[in-house]
């Protein structure tokens, strides 16, 4: 099996662990449920299911970020597109929504005080949760497909970002490619762990740790 047809295999598996907390979820509160999805995309939740779910709101920082129109997708009327910080969930009261969600988005946020703002606010938040995020510990790098980048410190991952197999990425100039590098950081299982205390940690392996899942119920 190549390595693609691994990362598919783990998204399929992923999608059908999600969709279990959502049915269990749903059963404990005895209704459809609510989710606040950090990040995320329309897209993303037809490998998951709509099934038992009320309403999804799609946090993100920009309107650019939501992707395709969800007038395009199915059931449309069940997402709701927010602007906003996931670091600073301000406007969401506690426990106000049933899952908070999010998919390999917490690498992207900024630098440690940052990652700690938005775990904080996901568990503030959230009756329940689930956040995941690519492990530091796994030898490729997810987001430009390079093996060991992320382990250098940042002028040798800037200049990585040029050899990476995906070619959006040949031709980035410096600022954009040292841009990139300092956008990206990714944590280990202790780090994590420190981030989400009190939770499940789910552990994808492909033979070594490839990523993590915070998972918590109510």
């Amino acid at each position: 099996m190549g390595f693609n047809q691994s990362v598919n295999g783990f998204r399929a598996r992923r999608g059908r662990l999600l969709r279990r907390q959502i049915e269990e979820l749903s059963r404990q509160l005895g209704r459809e449920i609510t989710v606040l999805d950090l990040g995320g995309r329309a897209a993303y939740w037809e490998n998951v299911g709509l099934d038992n779910i009320a309403r999804i709101d799609l946090l993100n920082t920009s309107e650019a970020e939501f992707g395709p129109d969800t007038a395009a997708t199915p059931e449309p009327g069940l997402f709701r597109r927010v602007v906003g910080d996931a670091c600073d969930l301000a406007h969401y009261a506690d426990k106000s929504v049933d899952l908070v969600h999010s998919n390999s988005v917490i690498e992207h946020v900024g630098g440690w005080a940052r990652m700690r703002a938005m775990a904080r606010e996901a568990l503030r938040v959230g009756r329940s949760g689930w956040v995941q995020t690519p492990a530091w510990e796994f030898p490729v790098e997810p987001h430009f497909h390079l093996p060991f980048m992320h382990w250098f410190e940042t002028p040798l991952r800037s200049r990585m970002i040029g050899w990476s197999p995906l070619a959006v990425y040949r031709d980035c100039d410096l600022d954009t490619r040292r841009t990139l590098a300092e956008g990206i950081n990714l944590v280990s299982r202790r780090e994590f762990r420190a981030l989400f205390p009190g939770t499940t940690l789910h552990v994808e392996r492909f033979v070594l740790s490839k990523s993590y899942t915070a998972r918590r119920m109510p």
